[in-house]
C-alpha cells in the first residue's frame, strides 16, 4: 500500500493517507468479493511500482448500485449488468508513464469473463487518457456525494458478442 500512499500524495489527489483506507476496504470487504483480483508490478522482485485490483460488480455494492442508479436504466444494464470493477490502481509516481498501468490493468483484465470493464476517475486527474487509449470510454460524469468531486465513469467492452 505504500505505493498507493506515493501514487495519491501528489496533485491532484494531495492524499498521501489514502493507502490506510484502501488497505482497510481491501482487509474488510473487497478481497471476499466475487472475481477479487490484485496484481502487483515489482522491480527485480523487490521494488513495488504499482498495484491494481478489481471484482466482479453487483447490486448492493456501493459503487456499482450508485452508478447503476444515476444512469439511464438500459445504459446501466448495458455498462454494468455484467461487469467487472477496476476498483484502484496505482504507479509511483517515478514508473508513471513507462507502461507499468498499462500492463497492470491489461494483466487484470485478460480472459475475464464479465462483457465489460467499468471505472472510474476523477475529472482532474490525467489517468483518464490512459484509460482511453486502452480502450475505455465515457459513460457519464458524475459526483458521488452531493457537492463532491466530479468523475468520469468509463467502460471498456470485453465479451461484445455476450
Amino acid at each position: 500500500m505504500a505505493v498507493y500512499g506515493e501514487a495519491f500524495a501528489r496533485p491532484p489527489y494531495s492524499d498521501p493517507d489514502r493507502g490506510m483506507e484502501i488497505r482497510q476496504r481491501l482487509r474488510d470487504t473487497h478481497r471476499l468479493r466475487r472475481g477479487f483480483r490484485m496484481l502487483i508490478a515489482v522491480e527485480h522482485e523487490e521494488r513495488v511500482l504499482g498495484m491494481a485490483y478489481g471484482y466482479h460488480g453487483e447490486t448492493g455494492q456501493w459503487w456499482h448500485t450508485t452508478v447503476f442508479t444515476h444512469l439511464d436504466p438500459e445504459v446501466a444494464r448495458d455498462w454494468l449488468g455484467d461487469s467487472y470493477e477496476l476498483v484502484e490502481i496505482a504507479v509511483h509516481p517515478g514508473y508513471q508513464g513507462q507502461g507499468v498501468g498499462t500492463a497492470l490493468i491489461e494483466e487484470l483484465l485478460r480472459a475475464r469473463p464479465e462483457r465489460t470493464c467499468v471505472l472510474s476517475t476523477r475529472t482532474d486527474s490525467v489517468a483518464y487518457r490512459l484509460y482511453a487509449r486502452l480502450g475505455f470510454e465515457m459513460i457519464t460524469e458524475m459526483a458521488f456525494t452531493h457537492g463532491g468531486w466530479p468523475f468520469f465513469v468509463m467502460g471498456k467492452r470485453l465479451r461484445p458478442d455476450r
